[in-house]
Parts: structure tokens; C-alpha cells; sequence
């Protein structure tokens, strides 16, 4: 999509939601009121989308253009088996989903004490829908087993100890799921310009593994653990998309600075000199967790720029973590919703177009089930609302905004 088709994309996509501003009802706190001003909004604007749920999902819209729509199911194991609607308009919607964390499934070396419950579950859910299965991830420096985590800790531990368990680790997952998995996050988030190294990879004895500071990975093998990672799973699993997923890397003035910028230069250098190395990088996932409030600092051609760059190094691109966040949006939900499609919208109409942009997964289904909950609450107490359906698995104006995105999008076919 050019600059120009863009904009006039977007002004008919937001002249489309126009309606919903004045549609903002007095809202009360109680979950019943709630209720009712989410129904207000879809009833003249996603009453046919909604009636159609069983015709044109986003996993038909994607796969007519060549490309794949999942997500993550947010859900515990127990909960896909037993939630038959949920798995039901999942697999409507979605043709690829991401299963894990894997990174807490390795024992200690040597007692080959591996617990895969949950991701046998994520794994049989996506055979029984016929489901690609997405795999995340298998080395992140701040996911570890409590055992790793007090050897990393520990004194007299060794290099050649954390190298022994990390090929284990590596190994055994990769070969364990081999022909099962169609691409695996290798390594999570290894990019931290802030840090002060001249490689701007991550270290944790500097800024701490969620809020404490002890040697993992990097401090124990050097800078090559992360090509290790790649060689020693493209060995166990070979044809698997192996994949380097990073987050932070959207906008373009966070802090007033060019804080972002920085991380997608530094991400563009790792990918360089992995490629360089012959390291078998197949993919770069973009976190893509979007911010609701932040709209005006999407510069569409500074991320068109990004992402031409990695396409030119012959690697995929996933969108691998997709949502938007709205705690810092009005609190009144036309005017939320607004907001976060167009998030959606502005985003998906740039990425899109990028041929090397292969998939896209959505973090979650639901606004039922959401990691942000949790993680960016809203101060004012009221539910949050990033993903593209409702509480009740109604699809919402981002729903829409996806849709139109993928209708726009140029085919891969």
C-alpha cells in the first residue's frame, strides 16, 4: 500500500467508525452497565459481522491473500479442553496457534525431568483443528526453571555446567517436537540498548531478570550463545522456521527519544552478523504490543524502512505477539474501541504490505482471557479491551479493522 492509498484507506476506515463516539453512554461501574454499553456499540456497526461468524473469518480472509492469522490462547490447558465455544471461534479465526512457555519445562541436567502437559495439550489442540503449531520460546534470559535460576546464582557454578544444560535443553526440546512444530522462537528478547554494551545484547547482572540482577546466558557462555542456539536447534528440529523475537520496536519518539529507533538498529546489526556467520535465522518476530494512546508516534515510513531491511537479509517476518493495549485510553468504550482499531488498522495496513510478512498472531482471542489484565491494568478500574473480540467472543471494531486490513493487503499467491 502506498502513502497515499494509506491515508485514504484510513480516513474511510475511521469515517466507518465515526459512529461509535456517539455512541458513549453514562457509564457505572457495575459489570451489568458494562454489558450493556458494549451491546450499544455493536448493534449498528458489527450486527452483521457478528451474524456471519460462521462465513468470512480473518483465517479466510489472510489465507486468500497467502497469508497465515493465529494466535495465542492466553488459556490453560484445562481450559481448552473444557471451553468447547472458545475452541470452537478459535479455530474459526485462527489458522496457526502458539503454544508454550517452553522455557520452564527443562529439569535438572542429567534427571531428564521434563514436564510437557501443558504444551502436549497446545500441541493436540492444534492436530485435532489442524492448526499450524507455533513453538515459544526455547531460550529467554528472564523464563527459567527456579532450579536454573539458583544455579546461575549459585557459587563455583561453571561455564562448562550452564553449557552442558543448555545444549540439553535445547536439544531435547527441539528433537522432542521435531516435524510437530512449524517454527520455533529460539531466543526471546535478547536486545537491551540501555545495558551499555557495545553489542547491545541484554545483561541481567546490569538491569536484573524481573527486578533481580544475577548472570544467565550471556554472562556464562559469551555473545555466541545466541548463534549456538540457532545451530544446536536447526540440528535437532531441521525444517522448522527458526525464529528471533524481539519486542520494543514499533514506535518512534517513546520518552521523547529515539529509544525504539535504537532497538530496531540493534536488532537489523544482531540479524547482520548472525546472517553473516551462516547462523540459521530464518524468521524475525515483531512483539507487536501495541499502545492505544500512542497512535501519532506510528512513523509508517520509518517501519516500512525496518522492515524492507530485514526482508533484504532474506528472513521472514512474523508478527508474533499482536495486541493493543488501552489503559491510558478514555474510559468510556465507543471511544476506546475507536482507538485501539485504529491501532490496528494503521499498523496492519503498513506491515501487510511488506511481502516478507508471512504471519500474523494475535496475543489471545478474547478480552476474556488477556495477559493485560495483569500486566497494563487500567487506573480507573474498568475491564480492558485489546483484542478483537469481546468477553463474550463477539467480534469488535478491531475485529473489523483487521479485517479490512487483510481485505487491503497485496496476495502472496
Amino acid at each position: 500500500m502506498t502513502k497515499n492509498k494509506y491515508s485514504k484507506g484510513r480516513r474511510s476506515f475511521l469515517l466507518g467508525l465515526g459512529g461509535f463516539s456517539a455512541l458513549g453512554l453514562a457509564h457505572k461501574h457495575s459489570y451489568s452497565a458494562v454489558q450493556a454499553e458494549e451491546m450499544s456499540v455493536y448493534i449498528s456497526d458489527l450486527s452483521k459481522e457478528n451474524k456471519r461468524g460462521r462465513g468470512q473469518s480473518l483465517r479466510q480472509l489472510a489465507a486468500s491473500k497467502g497469508i497465515k492469522y493465529g494466535g495465542f490462547t492466553q488459556r490453560s490447558s484445562d481450559d481448552i479442553l473444557k471451553d468447547k465455544k472458545f475452541d470452537r471461534i478459535f479455530t474459526r479465526e485462527y489458522e496457526v496457534v502458539v503454544g508454550g512457555f517452553f522455557g520452564v519445562t527443562v529439569g535438572p541436567f542429567g534427571s531428564n525431568n521434563y514436564n510437557f502437559t501443558q504444551t502436549d495439550a497446545f500441541l493436540n489442540f492444534a492436530r485435532k483443528n489442524n492448526l499450524d503449531f507455533r513453538a515459544h520460546p526455547l531460550i529467554w534470559n528472564e523464563f527459567n526453571s527456579p532450579w536454573l535460576i539458583d544455579k546461575f546464582k549459585a557459587s563455583g557454578t561453571t561455564n562448562s555446567e550452564i553449557d552442558k544444560i543448555f545444549i540439553n535443553h535445547i536439544t531435547t526440546l527441539a528433537q522432542r517436537h521435531a516435524g510437530k512444530v512449524s517454527s520455533w522462537d529460539v531466543v526471546n528478547e535478547a536486545i537491551r540498548v540501555e545495558d551499555g554494551r557495545s553489542d547491545n545484547l541484554k545483561d541481567t547482572t546490569k538491569s536484573g531478570v524481573r527486578g533481580e540482577k544475577y548472570p544467565t546466558w550471556l554472562n556464562f557462555l559469551g555473545a555466541n550463545y545466541i548463534e549456538r542456539a540457532f545451530k544446536i536447534a536447526a540440528k535437532a528440529d531441521p525444517n522448522a522456521t527458526l525464529t528471533y523475537n524481539d519486542n520494543g520496536l514499533t514506535y518512534s519518539n517513546r520518552f521523547g527519544s529515539s529509544y525504539e529507533e535504537q532497538r530496531r538498529a540493534a536488532v537489523l546489526e544482531l540479524l547482520d552478523k548472525l546472517k553473516a556467520k551462516g547462523t540459521p535465522v530464518h524468521a524475525l518476530g515483531i512483539q507487536s504490543h501495541l499502545e492505544g494512546h500512542r497512535n501519532k508516534e506510528f512513523d509508517a515510513n520509518k517501519f516500512r524502512k525496518f522492515l524492507s531491511d530485514v526482508a533484504s537479509m532474506d528472513i521472514e517476518i512474523i508478527i508474533s505477539e499482536l495486541d493493543v493495549r488501552d489503559n491510558k485510553l478514555p474510559k468510556n468504550i465507543a471511544k476506546r474501541d475507536r482507538a485501539v482499531a485504529e491501532a490496528y488498522y494503521q499498523y496492519l495496513s503498513v506491515v501487510l504490505d511488506e511481502p516478507a510478512v508471512t504471519t500474523v498472531i494475535n496475543w489471545g482471542l478474547s478480552d476474556r482471557h488477556t495477559w493485560i489484565s495483569g500486566f497494563a491494568p487500567r487506573s480507573d478500574g474498568a475491564a480492558v479491551r485489546p483484542l478483537l473480540l469481546d468477553r463474550q467472543y463477539l467480534r469488535k471494531p478491531a475485529w473489523k479493522a483487521v479485517a479490512r486490513a487483510l481485505r487491503e493487503a497485496p496476495s502472496r499467491l
